[in-house]
């Protein structure tokens, strides 16, 4: 056997003996505030099941990065980018995505538990049946910084409203961490929390 993987093969034995291996609901719990909250409880705990480093950025920094993009300059739109992506990174902080329950269906030698899921995200088309025929003008405008900025006013203000899904989360073994198959990468929650009512 590698010397490497032998080596793996200790420590994911040894974390197992430590502490007992998290059930696929708590699991999720603990990828999904690492993933979605960036929370670094969560972070340092996933790494220490894995055995392994699982962020090569700071969280706020990826969620910058995928909001603002590659835009070095220090001008209106950059700040006005920059203040949305503060908006955004609280709005995820705010989805605590939890398990409801979960169902197993082991294939063969690899276990499975289809994990179902509710998270809080905006609920713009409230928000915007308020508003009167003289309000701001909408994001897509002419006026990209104005539309940028409605988009933040109407994320302060839009109430929450559930999104529910589910997560395939499988394991080789008794001893393995699960881990979750399916679950959206992080700029598809973004995407969602953006994602503006016509």
């Amino acid at each position: 056997m590698p010397r490497l993987t032998f080596f793996l093969l200790w420590v994911a034995s040894a974390a197992s003996a430590q502490a007992p291996v998290p059930t696929p609901e708590q699991s999720f719990d603990l990828f999904a505030r690492f993933m979605l909250e960036g929370d670094a409880d969560a972070e340092a705990q996933v790494a220490t099941l894995t055995g392994m480093p699982v962020r090569t950025e700071r969280w706020e920094d990826a969620v910058d990065r995928m909001v603002v993009g590659d835009t070095p300059a220090d001008d209106a739109r950059t700040r006005a980018g920059r203040e949305l992506s503060r908006q955004v990174a609280l709005a995820l902080r705010q989805t605590r995505c939890r398990s409801t329950g979960s169902e197993r269906q082991d294939n063969g030698d690899v276990q499975i538990a289809i994990v179902a899921y509710a998270c809080q995200v905006p609920e713009y088309a409230q928000v915007k049946e308020r508003r009167s025929d003289d309000a701001a003008p909408e994001p897509g405008d002419k006026d990209e910084l104005a539309g940028v900025n409605e988009v933040i006013a109407l994320m302060q203000r839009a109430p929450k409203r559930v999104h529910i899904g589910s997560v395939t989360m499988a394991r080789g073994g008794e001893n393995d961490v699960w881990t979750p198959q399916d679950l959206p990468p992080l700029h598809q929650w973004i995407q969602l929390l953006l994602a503006l009512p016509e």
